[in-house]
């Protein structure tokens, strides 16, 4: 039976889980209904399209991300190592669990060459990664070399995302991360 109450929040949370585990294009407005308990058209008051959806699913993942996992890149209260490893830890279970993988990573690989809805925003959150982890190769690298550095990690960490998904086997991820830990 229906919700007769549900936030655009809630739905946008339960909506993450569902594109995570089905992908963008195997995922339905009906399933998207189905999941928050919503009549098909009463999920259009929310969101008129999926699209629009998940743009707002990219939106509160991307700010998430940045209060909780990319912060922690500029505390310098912290030395470069701890940072990263408090990074990973806080990131290690979003992308562990259910061997789903990134959200980022999964759509750019889905969508890129078929639609650019979502290019934009994909772009600014691999932005902010990357940035993130030049603040921290800064400490011990000049701006040019902890740039590449930090692009090097981020598109390693995503082929190992991407290839522990394929053999089912966390610690490619694990690997990945402890191979940008050893670059600082």
């Amino acid at each position: 039976m229906p919700t007769q109450k549900i936030t655009k929040e809630e739905i946008i949370k339960i909506a993450v889980e569902v594109f995570r585990k089905q992908g963008y294009h195997k995922t339905s407005m009906k399933d998207l209904a189905d999941a928050c308990q919503l009549h098909k058209g009463s999920f259009y008051y929310y969101f008129k399209s999926k699209e629009d959806l998940m743009q707002e699913v990219l939106k509160a993942l991307h700010y998430y991300y940045n209060q909780k996992v990319f912060s922690i890149a500029y505390d310098e209260k912290l030395s470069a190592r701890s940072r990263f490893i408090k990074m990973f830890k806080e990131q290690e279970p979003i992308i562990t669990r259910g061997s789903t993988g990134c959200l980022f990573g999964n759509l750019t690989l889905e969508t890129i060459s078929v639609t650019s809805d979502f290019k934009e925003r994909l772009k600014v959150f691999f932005t902010d990664w990357i940035s993130a982890f030049q603040a921290i190769y800064q400490e011990k690298h000049d701006e040019v070399e902890s740039l590449q550095l930090a692009q090097q990690s981020v598109m390693e960490i995503e082929g190992a995302i991407m290839m522990m998904r394929l053999y089912d086997d966390k610690k490619l991820f694990y690997d990945a991360c402890q191979r940008a830990l050893e670059r600082l």
